[in-house]
């Protein structure tokens, strides 16, 4: 499941473009113009709803697609675009290719050609850019002040923690020295964040490293029954989501809150890195932490909701 821009001044083909992206379960958003366009990007924006691509045509009436370029940040488009267009030359994919296109079709497109095309381009954008993001947001629990401080208040388990972190320090490292290596060779970029996940999921650690950045918080027992899953089945999602909590604790009003599930008891939705999600609500100035999963099973997580209000836990936690 992925969000979509399509930029399209033909509404027949926006249609097609939609028809087919609902087969496949994902969201988007539809634009006529450059104009529209822009206003769509800047309120995925402000909603920290971006757009994991963009379907932009190159003939857009009397515009191009590439003048959209002239509006938004060059950074923004990289590993974001596909442009579709009748026009099959050569430079004219170099064109975009220079911008940061990651895929090119040539009008009238096929459904086979439509799905194999956007699953490259996205497979791209993982590897460039949403892996990156994700060690990088692990890896700031490290740069952070005060963790130390917190991971001390547990005493006993301070040591096995501590080697826990050194653990993530090591495997960031060695990510780091891998991907030097690489030099930009798609397939050893991959297997090089594959073999760091794959090292943090082999280390002994302990899930208790997560008690400091529940402070402050009340949590129900499933969502504390997820985030035991993720520990065991994805150790780097299990960092990121430490991170994201201090980062909630630190600045409570700066919520990414990007659905509102239920009307009677209001959840929201946080965005966690690039593929999970955290359900919470309020009572008061209370956060209450509710579920935490993949975008993938979103909907079942918020029929969950729907159906339940789970008390919270009188624990240590908070």
């Amino acid at each position: 499941m992925a969000h979509f821009l399509i930029v399209e001044d033909e509404a027949f083909i926006r249609r097609e473009w939609k028809f087919l992206l609902d087969k496949e379960n994902n969201t988007y958003v539809e634009a006529a113009d450059v104009d529209q366009a822009i206003e769509a990007i800047d309120k995925s924006e402000e909603e920290c709803e971006p757009f994991d691509l963009i379907l932009l045509d190159h003939n857009l009436g009397d515009e191009k697609g590439v003048n959209l370029l002239e509006y938004i940040d060059l950074s923004y488009c990289q590993h974001r675009i596909i442009v579709i267009t009748g026009d099959g030359s050569i430079p004219l994919a170099r064109e975009y290719a220079k911008i940061g296109a990651i895929g090119h079709l040539i009008k009238p497109v096929s459904e086979v050609q439509f799905y194999i095309t956007i699953a490259s381009a996205l497979e791209r954008r993982y590897i460039y850019v949403d892996e990156k993001e994700n060690w990088e947001s692990a890896y700031q629990l490290l740069q952070e002040m005060g963790l130390l401080d917190s991971i001390e208040k547990l005493n006993a388990d301070s040591a096995m923690l501590l080697d826990q972190y050194q653990a993530l320090k090591a495997a960031y490292n060695e990510l780091i020295h891998d991907l030097e290596k690489a030099s930009n060779k798609e397939s050893e970029i991959a297997q090089a964040y594959k073999k760091a996940a794959d090292t943090l999921n082999l280390i002994p650690g302990s899930f208790d490293s997560i008690i400091p950045f529940l402070y402050g918080f009340f949590l129900t027992p499933t969502f504390l029954s997820d985030v035991k899953k993720i520990f065991t089945s994805d150790r780097l999602q299990f960092f990121i989501l430490q991170s994201y909590l201090k980062r909630i604790k630190e600045n409570p009003s700066a919520y990414r809150i990007t659905r509102i599930v239920n009307t009677a008891i209001t959840h929201f939705e946080y965005r966690v890195g690039k593929n999970y999600r955290l359900y919470f609500r309020k009572e008061g100035n209370t956060i209450i932490l509710e579920r935490f999963g993949h975008k993938n099973i979103q909907d079942k997580i918020i029929s969950f909701l729907d159906k339940n209000c789970e008390n919270y836990l009188e624990s240590l936690f908070t």
